[in-house]
């Protein structure tokens, strides 16, 4: 299917969302090898070819700001160069629904702070490893903004220039990229797709896209990327997964979809065991308010009842309160 032009319409990006897409792309990055080739694929290639065989090893820690979490989440990865030395891939995800220029000011004080605690753990030694900062933006809008630091600002006299920091941050605006060309290796390919489309209010439309890798995907893999679509902003239905399925993998579909509609019959199930719960608990209320009722008043008209038994917890809850010292009968049940 051919990639249509994007939806343009932001999704807002909440606390506890942005926390599902910083858990799904770390989860993603913690499996080194996918971490290896995101990282030859997406840093320059100028960058990739110094880099030496092998997988790079995930430094603990965030270096982003407090209040700024809701927007970014980072991965520090140590890396061996081919001339023996180390440097380091400081990668930071924009979660912003809109593309945020002064993200590379933000990408300068986690490089410093890189720095310094490198600086601080090594005996304050140098110099300094070499640090390359790679901006991921998931989207749903497209990255247009410089990457140059020093655009940030604007025209200035020609003997400044040498005075102010300048650097460049690579880029993977993944919302501005084809899915066939956001990786070569397949697992990786469904991954970043899933961040791709998460956010986009198009994604029940484009789920054959994003799921056209699910022949070659194990049942941990698919089933992460559903629980990270069930946590999101996109509403998805398993109807959806079938249409889809259907058109990228008939033979296996009912094997998938009995993957990956788990979570969707489990959500179900707690949901019915709840509503029985409170409908349980309204109809124990109501009988309570019934017999109350009847004790104070004597017998109570039939269609009364039927709009006792009708009513919600919290309507009954607050006649049963009423019922204890109630004038009168008519009073119990009156509207506020």
């Amino acid at each position: 299917m051919s990639a249509r032009r994007q939806s343009r319409l932001p999704v807002k990006v909440s606390n506890q969302l942005a926390s599902i897409h910083d858990r799904f792309f770390k989860q993603t990055l913690s499996d080194l090898d996918l971490a290896r080739t995101f990282l030859r694929e997406h840093l320059p290639q100028e960058i990739a070819s110094l880099l030496a065989p092998g997988q790079p090893e995930v430094i603990s820690g965030s270096f982003v700001d407090e209040e700024l979490r809701q927007h970014h989440s980072d991965v520090l990865f140590r890396v061996q160069l081919k001339s023996g030395s180390d440097a380091f891939a400081y990668v930071l995800v924009e979660h912003k629904s809109v593309p945020d220029p002064i993200a590379r000011l933000q990408l300068l004080r986690y490089v410093v702070r890189v720095l310094i605690n490198w600086y601080k753990q090594n005996g304050k030694q140098l110099p300094l490893p070499a640090v390359v900062p790679l901006l991921a933006h998931q989207g749903p809008e497209t990255w247009e903004i410089s990457c140059e630091f020093a655009d940030l600002f604007g025209v200035v006299p020609e003997a400044l220039s040498p005075y102010l920091p300048a650097f460049r941050h690579a880029l993977v605006d993944l919302a501005g990229r084809d899915g066939r060309a956001l990786s070569t290796e397949v697992r990786l390919r469904a991954y970043l797709k899933a961040l791709k489309y998460g956010r986009r209010t198009d994604l029940p439309e484009r789920l054959d896209i994003v799921l056209a890798e699910a022949r070659a995907l194990c049942r941990e893999d698919l089933n992460r990327i559903v629980t990270y679509f069930d946590r999101g902003p996109i509403p998805l239905s398993g109807e959806a997964f079938d249409k889809a399925l259907q058109q990228v993998d008939p033979e296996r579909k009912e094997e998938i979809m009995g993957w990956i509609t788990q979570p969707y019959v489990e959500k179900a199930m707690a949901k019915g065991i709840a509503q029985g719960m409170a409908q349980g608990r309204a109809e124990g209320e109501a009988n309570s308010l019934l017999r109350l009722l009847e004790k104070r008043f004597g017998a109570i008209p039939t269609h009364t009842k039927q709009r006792i038994f009708a009513a919600d917890l919290a309507s009954i809850q607050e006649w049963s309160d009423r019922a204890i010292d109630a004038p009168d009968f008519d009073s119990v049940l009156a509207p506020k």
